[in-house]
């Protein structure tokens, strides 16, 4: 297995979001929707420091207040734009901290837990991948733009059990080598995606991500629903 080295985890939760205002800080089922993922990170224990990279004064104030295992790295204003990329803000965060390993966790799946991301990072640890990326995988039958992906269209409709996988990222978990994400950032620019990566396969449920409002509403229902059993 390999040395991780100094591993940090970050969970990226800029202010502005014009489709669920607020999202990141408004209550779910009574708790703030980043509060979910902050504890599955934290009882997740496989970071040396965990952080919220954030813009936002009402978050901060948040995670200041309730979390005191957590850190706050305050992300400069022009890499909370809609325009600022991952790329950007990540290797922000890598130039500040210095870490060998980042972990990044997606604070709008909400339903992750610590199990899935302790997961992620022991088959990280065991993989010589310099990324990791959750997915979420489909035999059904896809199309992209009309054009079919894992299926023949001229041919007699097989089970779906024979179709190709896809895999669709949902970057609810994301894990990063460092010194291998700088070199493809200094030499091309963007390094999200790695190169030689892992696309690590979660329960679709759990990697549900909120982009709109309906997606907030069946989040919470779905946590609601949890509690009651």
């Amino acid at each position: 297995m390999r040395n991780l080295g100094k591993v940090i985890l970050h969970i990226p939760a800029r202010e502005g979001s014009k489709r669920v205002p607020r999202k990141n800080i408004r209550l779910m089922a009574g708790s703030p929707m980043i509060s979910y993922v902050i504890k599955a990170a934290l009882e997740s224990e496989i970071a040396d420091h965990v952080y919220v990279n954030t813009d936002a004064v009402e978050i901060i104030e948040y995670v200041n207040e309730k979390h005191d295992q957590v850190n706050i790295y305050k992300r400069e204003e022009r890499l909370a734009s809609d325009t600022a990329s991952s790329d950007q803000f990540n290797i922000d965060i890598i130039n500040s901290l210095q870490p060998d390993t980042l972990v990044m966790i997606n604070p709008v799946c909400p339903l992750i837990e610590s199990s899935d991301i302790a997961d992620a990072m022991a088959a990280y640890r065991s993989s010589d991948c310099d990324t990791l990326i959750t997915c979420s995988t489909t035999q059904m039958q896809t199309f992209c733009n009309g054009n079919p992906i894992n299926i023949k269209v001229d041919e007699q409709l097989a089970p779906s059990q024979d179709n190709d996988l896809v895999q669709v990222l949902n970057w609810a978990i994301t894990i990063w080598d460092v010194k291998k994400f700088k070199e493809r950032f200094d030499k091309l620019g963007y390094a999200v995606l790695g190169e030689n990566r892992l696309l690590y396969s979660i329960d679709h449920l759990k990697s549900f991500k909120v982009s709109e409002e309906k997606d907030f509403q069946v989040c919470e229902a779905l946590i609601t629903n949890n509690r009651d059993k």
